[in-house]
C-alpha cells in the first residue's frame, strides 16, 4: 500500500463522530500517527512500530485473541466503546432508522474501510520493517484459549466475522444485538465488579461456583432464584437478606446467581461496608443502564455507634426519586437485625426510647425477603460430605467417611457446608499424596 493511501485512510479515521472515544486509546493514536507519518526518521519509525507490536501482542495474550493483531484490536475496541450509541443500544435495543443509527453507520463505513485495507502487514511494509515477525503478527496464536466467562470475548468472533464481507447495515445490526444482550463497557467485558476509586472495576477471575456445586438448602436456593428471575423479567422483586451461620453457603448462593443469569443481563457489584456512603452515586450511574444489577453487601452488620447504614436505608426506601427497576440489594449477615441492639435500647429512659429501637430494626425491614440458612444437623452434614465424596470419587468406605467427617467438624469449625468442603479438600490431598 502506498504512503498516500495510508495517509488518506488516517485522515478518514479523524472524521469519526460517534466513535470519537477511540482516539482516547493510546494504541489507536499510535497506529494512526504511523499511518499518517511523513517522518523521514526511519529509526524512530521502527522503534514506534515495534513498541506498537508489543502492545498489540500484550492485548492478544491478555484476551486470548487469534489472528491479525491490529485488526483484532480495532474491532475489540469498537465493541468495548462507551458512547451514546452503545448505551442506547444496551437500554433500548433496536434504535434503527433514527439519526443516531445513520451517524453510527457513517462511522462504521470508515472503520470497515480501515479494517479491509490496513492490516499489520501493510503498516510494516510501509515502514520497511517487521518482516521477521510478520507471520506471527498477522496470524497470532495466544498461549492459551479463552476461559472464564467474558461477554465481549464470547461474541468477538461473531462481530469480527460481520466485518468480513458484510454490509455496514448488517454490522450495525450485529452490534445492536450484542450491546442489547451484553451491555456497553465496562459491563460487557466482565460479569462481576467491585467499586474502586469511584469506578466499576471488573473482576477478571470471578468465582465460577454454580448452584450444582452447592449441596443442600434446596428451598432457600429456589426462593433466591425465583426472586432474581422476577427481577430479570421485569416483574416485582425484592431486596434480599440472606441470614445464617458462617459457612452455610449464603455468599456462594449470591455468586452463583451471576454465573446462572449473566447471559440474561445480570451483573453483580460487590461493595464493602465502608463504601456505603457511595451507594447514591453508584445507583445514579446504574439506573441509566439497560442491564440488571445486584449490589452485593457480604457479611453486613453494624455496631450500635455506626450510622452509615442510614445511607443504605435511604436508597432502599426511596425518596423524591423513583427507585430504579434495574437495581436490587442482596446482603448476607449472621445477624437477623443488621444493627446491633442493646438491652438499654429496650429499657431506654429517653422520651422516645421505642423509636431508638425501631430505628435500629428499620434497615432489616427494607429487605423484602429474608432467607434463613441454618447450620446443618448431623444427618444433613453427613449427607453433604457423602455427596461431595461421591462427586470426587474419594476411595473411603461409608463408615470410615462418616467417622472422620464427624471428627473433623469437632476439631475444626463445627457443622457447615464450608466445613464439609474443607474436609473433602483434606481427603483429596491425602489421595493425591498417595498417588504421587
Amino acid at each position: 500500500m502506498a504512503l498516500d493511501d495510508l495517509q488518506y485512510l488516517a485522515d478518514k479515521f479523524n472524521k469519526l463522530v460517534i466513535y470519537r472515544d477511540l482516539f482516547q486509546d493510546k494504541v489507536i493514536k499510535n497506529i494512526i500517527n504511523l499511518m499518517a507519518s511523513k517522518n523521514t526518521d526511519k529509526e524512530n519509525y521502527k522503534y514506534n512500530f515495534y513498541d506498537l507490536c508489543y502492545n498489540l501482542i500484550k492485548f492478544a495474550e491478555t484476551h486470548n485473541v487469534k489472528g491479525d493483531v491490529w485488526r483484532n484490536y480495532l474491532i475489540w475496541r469498537v465493541m468495548a466503546a462507551t458512547n451514546i450509541f452503545t448505551i442506547s443500544a444496551e437500554k433500548y435495543g433496536t434504535v434503527l432508522k433514527t439519526s443516531l443509527y445513520h451517524l453510527v453507520e457513517y462511522d462504521l463505513k470508515i472503520i470497515k474501510e480501515i479494517y479491509d485495507k490496513v492490516g499489520i502487514k501493510q503498516i510494516a511494509r510501509f515502514s520497511g520493517t517487521g518482516a521477521d515477525i510478520l507471520e506471527e503478527l498477522s496470524g497470532y496464536c495466544p498461549a492459551r484459549d479463552r476461559d472464564n466467562f467474558n461477554p465481549l470475548a464470547s461474541w468477538f468472533d461473531k462481530i469480527l466475522a460481520s466485518f468480513e464481507g458484510k454490509s455496514c447495515d448488517e454490522i450495525l445490526s450485529s452490534l445492536i444485538d450484542f450491546h442489547y444482550k451484553n451491555g456497553a463497557a465496562p459491563f460487557n467485558q466482565w460479569v462481576a465488579f467491585r467499586w474502586k476509586d469511584g469506578r466499576f472495576a471488573g473482576v477478571r477471575d470471578h468465582d465460577p461456583i454454580t448452584f450444582k456445586d452447592l449441596i443442600g438448602y434446596k428451598k432457600q436456593k429456589e426462593r433466591l432464584i425465583k426472586n432474581t428471575l422476577n427481577f430479570l423479567e421485569g416483574k416485582l422483586a425484592n431486596n434480599v437478606l440472606l441470614f445464617g451461620d458462617s459457612g452455610t453457603g449464603k455468599s456462594s448462593s449470591v455468586k452463583a446467581l451471576v454465573n446462572k443469569f449473566a447471559g440474561r443481563g445480570l451483573r453483580l457489584l460487590e461493595i464493602s461496608k465502608n463504601q456505603i456512603k457511595d451507594i447514591p452515586d453508584i445507583v445514579n450511574n446504574l439506573k441509566r443502564r439497560g442491564l440488571h444489577f445486584i449490589i452485593f453487601l457480604d457479611d453486613l452488620s453494624f455496631e450500635d455507634f455506626e450510622t452509615d447504614y442510614k445511607y443504605l436505608k435511604a436508597v432502599m426506601e426511596g425518596g423524591i426519586e423513583v427507585k430504579p427497576d434495574n437495581v436490587l440489594f442482596y446482603a448476607t449477615s449472621n445477624r437477623r437485625h443488621l444493627v446491633k441492639e442493646k438491652w438499654s435500647d429496650r429499657d431506654s429512659n429517653e422520651v422516645h426510647g421505642g423509636e431508638v429501637l425501631q430505628e435500629k430494626l428499620s434497615l432489616s425491614e427494607r429487605f423484602g425477603i429474608t432467607i434463613t440458612f441454618p447450620s446443618p444437623d448431623r444427618m444433613e452434614y453427613l449427607a453433604i460430605v457423602k455427596k461431595m465424596a461421591s462427586r470426587y470419587s474419594i476411595p473411603l468406605g461409608e463408615d470410615e467417611l462418616e467417622e472422620r467427617a464427624l471428627q473433623w467438624e469437632m476439631w475444626h469449625n463445627g457443622r457447615s457446608g464450608r466445613t464439609a468442603r474443607q474436609f473433602i479438600n483434606h481427603l483429596l490431598g491425602e489421595v493425591r499424596g498417595r498417588v504421587n
